[in-house]
Order: structure tokens, then C-alpha cells, then sequence
């Protein structure tokens, strides 16, 4: 008999029930792993992935955010017939080291950069046919991208 059987693991979230969720590092139970799970999906909804350039490999979007009027981050994608390469540069513009959501009780929370991967995967990745992929992450330092003078 596992370890585990014999003490039952409480719930991070309402510390009442067993886990269950999510399978192999079972945290939460199934309840509040769906209420996790949700909360997740608003935020996400919040970006929005604009394309700004479209060639027959390449793609250029722009990213926004509903709490801003102006895009807060840029992502270029390339197929090289193989696999995917993205390259996504963040603006300073936004709060991208803050947590994306809280939880009370919650012991991981998720900041918004993550979220927005989350977000390149399903809005993108997977229309571009999924596979094998590359995800380069850029920070840039100036304020806005007419600033920059060829430097991130």
C-alpha cells in the first residue's frame, strides 16, 4: 500500500477533501480544481492575439490586453516546413511578473506571462498544426517598440 493511501492529502484550496486533480502532483480536489481551471480560462480571455502580418510561413501578431488600448507585447511566428518558431517580446508596459489571478489558500499562482504561453498554444500552435515547437521569450526595455532603435 502507497504512502499516500494510508495519509490522506487535503485539498490546497478548501483542505476538506482528498485529491485528485491535477494526475501524477495531486494538489486539489476535483472541485476546486475546475474552479482553478476557470478562473484560468477568464484571465486568458482577457489577450487578445491580433495578426498584424500574414506571409505563407511567417505570422506577426500583436498582443493585447483588455486593460489596455495599446498592444503590450508582439509575437512572430515562423515554419520552417518542421517545426515552429515563435519569438514573443514582451513590452514594459505591462505587469508581466504579476500574479495573474489569486486564489485564496492557493499555493501556485500563475503570473501573466505564463498565462499568455497558455494562450500562443491554443490561439496559435494548434491552428498552425501543433508538432514540434520553439517559444523564445524577449524582454524588451523600452517603453514603446518606435524607442527601441534596433535593441531589446
Amino acid at each position: 500500500m502507497s504512502r499516500r493511501s494510508v495519509s490522506s492529502v487535503r485539498c490546497a484550496l478548501c483542505n476538506a477533501k482528498d485529491v485528485s486533480e491535477p494526475r501524477g502532483e495531486e494538489k486539489y480536489c476535483r472541485d476546486c480544481w475546475d474552479k482553478k481551471i476557470a478562473v484560468e480560462e477568464i484571465v486568458a480571455r482577457e489577450f487578445a492575439l491580433k495578426r498584424y502580418i500574414r506571409a505563407h510561413s511567417a505570422e506577426k501578431y500583436l498582443i493585447y490586453h483588455s486593460t489596455m488600448k495599446r498592444p503590450c507585447g508582439q509575437l512572430i511566428v515562423v515554419d520552417d516546413g518542421y517545426d515552429l518558431f515563435l519569438t514573443l517580446v514582451l513590452y514594459p508596459t505591462f505587469g508581466w511578473e504579476e500574479p495573474a489571478y489569486h486564489l485564496e489558500g492557493d499555493p501556485e499562482t500563475r503570473a501573466f506571462h505564463e498565462v499568455l504561453v497558455d494562450v500562443v498554444v491554443a490561439e496559435v500552435i494548434e491552428p498552425w498544426g501543433g508538432g514540434k515547437w520553439h517559444l523564445e521569450i524577449i524582454r524588451a526595455t523600452g517603453a514603446e517598440p518606435e524607442e527601441w532603435n534596433g535593441e531589446l
